[in-house]
């Protein structure tokens, strides 16, 4: 039976979860990968094996390069940014039960806005008694004021956590700042950055934004496979005296540096990459970097800009986050009046062939902050392969919807 849906052109606005479509580039390198270099990295001296060893090295620098880090050793790759957001976490929480032995309950400072991730992973340890954590709000245009923030950090913090911008309204969020102002009141703190959404779109330097560990997605605005990413561990969290407390290692196995004995290396990144890298994906990665252009994030920022002005004007729609571009990221969170955001983007896709994401996003605590609740809202996220056609297309559907939603609140015929 032929698929009719096939045959339209998918208005895909979803980049936020994941960019689409990818570069040419990508399909190809991870084919010639399997065919030509699919060894397993570090595991052996063959040819496959060194093929496989390059990739791997490679995506460490380039990743080390687009963060800014001192040293290329001070990435750990890993298989997407929840991976390397819980390899930070579980790491800091397991070294501050070593080292504290029974005294003070230390405590942990993050934002309503961070992604589950974070949120569940520190939930976890908070219901369990083992830390007080400090959840810090957000105004309705999902800014965290730095002041606010710091002011919950004190000499029991260990961790303080921070999106650097929302997944679900896009707002960029002072990093530099309060990672400056952390150093001063809480100097025992390590300084966790989740920078998922904005690696790719925005300029990102580990060390002038004071962060201590930096969590990296490959698949969003770096335009990789899925399973991709990476974790930035800086000097203070993971010294090279060896003697130093340090971020301790939670996964553990084999890393083809040292194959003898039952302790896992010392040295990074080898300390916290146990198992095989994902190495056919880190060779797409390569090639979606290389593919990457200026153009990109100022095509983004004007599709944006012209989807913000269009359902500015559209009836019964309800705009959330900054009113305009500066200070935020592609996305954009909406609701029609009357419709569930998830029947608004099962709609979208039935009817109209576009792709958007309806409900909470991965982040309850944000859509609490900003008003949305427990139903959540619409988010369109534009990426640089979509065209006024598709923004134009998106808000000739919402347009067509919202009628039908005000007849059903009003209770006027259809």
């Amino acid at each position: 039976m032929q698929d009719h849906r096939a045959q339209r052109h998918l208005v895909y606005l979803d980049n936020a979860a994941t960019s689409w479509p990818k570069p040419p580039q990508v399909g190809e390198a991870m084919a010639a990968f399997l065919r030509d270099s699919a060894g397993n990295p570090g595991r052996g001296g063959h040819e496959l094996a060194r093929a496989a060893s390059a990739v791997v090295d490679e995506s460490r620098a380039v990743l080390a390069r687009l963060v800014n880090a001192k040293a290329e050793k001070r990435i750990v790759l890993t298989h997407g940014c929840t991976d390397a957001l819980n390899m930070a976490i579980h790491g800091i929480m397991r070294s501050a039960m070593i080292a504290s032995c029974g005294s003070s309950k230390p405590r942990v400072v993050c934002s309503c806005l961070e992604h589950n991730a974070v949120l569940r992973t520190l939930h976890c340890y908070a219901t369990g008694g083992l830390i007080d954590l400090d959840v810090i709000t957000c105004g309705r245009d999902g800014l965290i004021d730095p002041d606010e923030y710091l002011r919950h950090c004190d000499e029991r913090t260990i961790l303080a956590c921070l999106t650097h911008a929302s997944n679900v309204v896009g707002t960029i969020q002072e990093t530099g700042r309060i990672g400056k102002g952390l150093r001063e009141r809480s100097p025992h703190a390590l300084y966790l950055v989740d920078v998922a959404q904005t690696l790719g779109h925005l300029p990102i330097d580990a060390e002038a934004g004071y962060a201590d560990l930096m969590a990296i997605a490959g698949h969003k605005g770096l335009r990789g496979p899925t399973g991709t990413g990476g974790l930035y561990v800086g000097e203070r969290a993971y010294p090279d005296d060896p003697d130093s407390p340090r971020l301790f290692c939670e996964r553990r196995g084999g890393t083809g540096m040292k194959g003898v004995g039952l302790d896992m290396p010392t040295e990074l990144p080898d300390a916290l990459e146990a198992g095989t890298a994902n190495a056919v994906g880190f060779a797409g990665l390569l090639a979606a970097v290389d593919a990457k252009c200026e153009q990109e994030h100022r095509t983004e920022r004007a599709l944006t800009a012209r989807l913000l002005d269009g359902l500015a004007s559209a009836r019964g729609v309800t705009v959330y986050g900054l009113p305009g571009v500066e200070g935020r990221t592609a996305v954009v969170l909406f609701n029609i009046g009357g419709v569930h955001p998830r029947e608004v983007a099962d709609r979208l896709d039935r009817e109209f062939h576009i792709a958007v994401r309806g409900g909470v996003h991965c982040a309850p605590l944000a859509h609490h902050a900003i008003g949305t609740g427990e139903d959540g809202a619409v988010r369109a996220s534009v990426g640089p392969c979509n065209s006024n056609d598709d923004v134009d297309a998106l808000l000739d559907a919402i347009g067509a919807i919202t009628p039908r939603a005000a007849a059903r609140v009003t209770g006027s015929p259809r």
